[in-house]
């Protein structure tokens, strides 16, 4: 299985960070894809996979919360310098929940971002909450550009995808992918259920998001890597193919939309 979503550097595993990710390979994770928030924490993806080179890849770029306070450049200064370790730029986009940062700074850095995947040709890793028009918008501008120009487009993933009608239908029609994450586990996801099986298997990757949002029995405690296999079987069920079918699908999916070795 691939794990296309996985904070591994945060404060929630400095005591057994090892652990974890051996854990996690020997118990069948092959890939886990690492993106950061936030220069700093970019560089730290980086340095993870480095370090675990071949099961770890990289993301960077700067999360919507943190971009009032973050540097796009540095973020420029690690793709110039760290070209063969980066796979995607993310996590970005926004959220207009918590509005940690401006709304306006967010779109600002947002398309900053975007102008880095078309640079770099990377595919990108999208986080949305209760901002769907307003970031539809900016992703028609940035797709019809690359298309006008000829452009690449290597596309993304709506990270840890919430069951949204108008973002399922636009990233049908763009080939973008979803991340299925533990929330598809919980009693009360019938609706993300209901449009997840709509989308269908082409279209979906895996997720864990963690430490962050563990599936069930695991809710409310820290979220591992080693427990993608819990979101594969629910989706194995929602789908109703089996789990083999989709851990196969689901990392040929990952696979192809972010090029790992």
């Amino acid at each position: 299985m691939i794990d296309t979503h996985c904070h591994l550097y945060l404060n929630q595993f400095d005591n057994d960070l090892d652990e974890v990710i051996h854990t996690a390979i020997s118990n069948g994770i092959h890939h886990i894809l690492v993106p950061g928030i936030d220069s700093a924490t970019s560089m730290k993806s980086i340095t993870l996979s480095s370090k675990y080179s071949e099961k770890i890849f990289s993301a960077i770029g700067i999360h919507p919360n943190y971009s009032e306070k973050s540097d796009t450049d540095l973020i420029k200064n690690l793709l110039l310098s760290y070209q063969d370790r980066i796979y995607a730029i993310g996590e970005i986009g926004l959220d207009f929940y918590r509005d940690f940062s401006p709304r306006g700074t967010q779109v600002k850095v947002f398309n900053k971002m975007l102008s880095y995947a078309k640079e770099f040709n990377l595919p990108i890793c999208i986080h949305n909450r209760n901002a769907d028009t307003e970031l539809l918008k900016i992703l028609d501008n940035w797709y019809g550009e690359m298309i006008t120009r000829h452009a690449v487009v290597r596309n993304g993933v709506f990270h840890s995808f919430n069951g949204s009608d108008m973002i399922a239908k636009w990233g049908i029609a763009h080939n973008f992918a979803f991340g299925i994450s533990g929330p598809i586990t919980y009693k009360k996801s019938n609706h993300l259920r209901k449009v997840v099986r709509r989308i269908g298997i082409n279209h979906l990757v895996l997720e864990t998001d963690a430490p962050f949002s563990a599936p069930a029995p695991h809710r409310g405690k820290r979220n591992s890597p080693l427990y993608l296999s819990f979101i594969a079987q629910s989706l194995a069920e929602i789908l109703d193919i089996t789990i083999n079918e989709v851990i196969d699908k689901t990392d040929q999916n990952a696979r192809n939309l972010f090029n790992f070795n």
